[in-house]
């Protein structure tokens, strides 16, 4: 593993499928910029290019759906327990009234 390059993305800015290989455009942010409308955005500077064969993309989008399903559930049960402390706490805050 001594050939491990992390490489750090705030976006993808790009997606494109050329003779069988989809590729992927990778930006970071580069400060704030005007859009075409005149509204306040961020320019995105494109620093690497991901290219994988068709077959490992769409293995790849199916790990990342697995992981907003995992993300979703996390933040379910997060709420739950949430609201759980706060119906705790309730019933002792109106004894006190």
């Amino acid at each position: 593993m001594a050939n491990k390059q992390i490489v750090f993305a705030d976006r993808v800015v790009g997606l494109s499928l050329q003779n069988g290989l989809v590729r992927i455009d990778l930006a970071t942010i580069a400060g704030p910029a005007k859009t075409k409308d005149g509204k306040d955005g961020l320019k995105m500077d494109i620093t690497h290019q991901l290219v994988l064969p068709v077959d490992s993309f769409v293995n790849g989008v199916a790990m990342q759906q697995q992981m907003v399903k995992e993300l979703v559930t996390r933040q379910q049960k997060r709420v739950a327990k949430a609201k759980e402390a706060k119906a705790d706490d309730k019933p002792a805050a109106d004894a006190k009234a």
